[in-house]
């Protein structure tokens, strides 16, 4: 099982050798999650009724052998798109809960989203309090494939001399900006594994115009280098 004392090489290793289950217990479902979304999404015939529908569905599973717990989803944009799918894992720190999602051995990474961070995407964003932990990390996930990594100063976050070195760098996504806390570890013999605590969201128009100049100037940084290039 997956503790929080594990070092990250130990966490990433374990969630990495079970991706094999997970990769087949999500084959065995998608028949059944596509019948499932079109049930849900079947009978909406307006834009209004589309842009409100529920476009994902999840199901809990649990690995008898370790007793790891994850959570595998399936969503699509609207009832034409294709249907994409993914998987997270659910990890419990005494009374604190964690869900892990990570990257694949070419970048070895691992993404912690605090309750906190998903508390205030549910709040400030999708406004549906009856939402559970794990629907709104699933519906981040799927609405925020995408993600900008970007370097954070003062003026992006006021606090960042709290958090010093690890509060360096926030994702722009589509629906906002992620906070977050990021570090690496290194053992011999393998690659470093980074990990980024998701600690707090906020949707761009939430945000200051201070803050909102900051990040539009780090994106024209990021464009200037691509025109010098």
């Amino acid at each position: 099982m997956i503790v929080a004392n594990m070092n990250l090489h130990e966490v990433y290793d374990t969630l990495m050798g079970e991706m094999q289950k997970l990769d087949w217990k999500r084959d065995a479902l998608r028949s059944k999650a596509e019948k499932e979304m079109d049930r849900q999404m079947g009978f909406q015939h307006s834009a209004m009724a589309f842009a409100s529908a529920k476009n994902y569905v999840m199901y809990d599973y649990k690995i008898p052998s370790s007793n790891n717990q994850y959570i595998i989803y399936f969503y699509r944009e609207h009832p034409f798109a294709p249907i994409q799918s993914g998987y997270l894992c659910v990890m419990f720190d005494g009374t604190k809960r964690f869900i892990i999602k990570w990257t694949d051995w070419r970048s070895p990474a691992i993404h912690v989203f605090t309750s906190h961070f998903l508390q205030r995407y549910k709040e400030r964003f999708l406004k549906q309090p009856e939402m559970t932990a794990n629907e709104v990390a699933v519906r981040f996930l799927s609405r925020n494939m995408e993600m900008k990594p970007m370097t954070v100063d003062e003026h992006i976050n006021k606090h960042i001399e709290k958090y010093g070195e690890f509060a360096g760098e926030g994702f722009l996504v589509s629906d906002g900006f992620c906070f977050k806390l990021s570090g690496k570890e290194y053992l011999d013999g393998k690659a470093s594994v980074g990990i980024s605590f998701f600690t707090t969201f906020m949707p761009l128009s939430e945000m200051s115009r201070s803050q909102q100049e900051a990040i539009f100037e780090e994106c024209m940084k990021d464009i200037d280098d691509l025109n010098s290039i």
